[in-house]
């Protein structure tokens, strides 16, 4: 079994997600990368003391995502372009924490200028003041009310 993949059998969490998320994690930080080969589902349902089945769930949800590649007698793999799908995925989550982060500013009404002012001097510091003044792109933003517009 890897060393860093366990469960936690009474966290609440199921456990076939605690694996999806552990892979995921070892993809994101590099401990796997693609081509690297994972262990069978016999084999790794044996190592954790869990159902096989259990950890089809698992390397289904992997697939699904576009993360893993099963082919019969071939094993189980990490995809050649998990990077990609990983990539689109980390943006997704950084905008919800963006989206996050403006409904708290809000809620302690810390003025939207003030916020604007922060963002940019933040981008400035990360990306150098030359290059963050010509990152304005239009992006879709979902208002409170539902609604979309284009900002920036």
């Amino acid at each position: 079994m890897p060393i860093w993949l366990t469960v936690q059998r009474h966290s609440g969490v199921r456990i076939d997600l605690q694996i999806v998320e552990q892979i995921k994690h070892a993809l994101e930080v590099g401990v796997l990368r693609p081509g690297d080969p994972l262990p069978g589902v016999r084999d790794l349902a044996r190592d954790l003391a869990l159902a096989p089945n259990t950890i089809g769930k698992a390397y289904e949800e992997l697939q699904r995502l576009g993360l893993i590649e099963s082919r019969p007698r071939a094993g189980t793999t990490v995809a050649e372009h998990v990077a990609g799908a990983l990539h689109g995925e980390q943006v997704a989550a950084l905008f919800a924490r963006l989206d996050t982060l403006v409904r708290d500013a809000a809620g302690l009404s810390v003025a939207p200028g003030v916020l604007r002012a922060r963002f940019e001097a933040a981008v400035a510091v990360v990306y150098g003041p030359e290059q963050a003044g010509r990152m304005a792109v239009p992006v879709p933003l979902t208002r409170a009310d539902g609604h979309e517009e284009a900002v920036g």
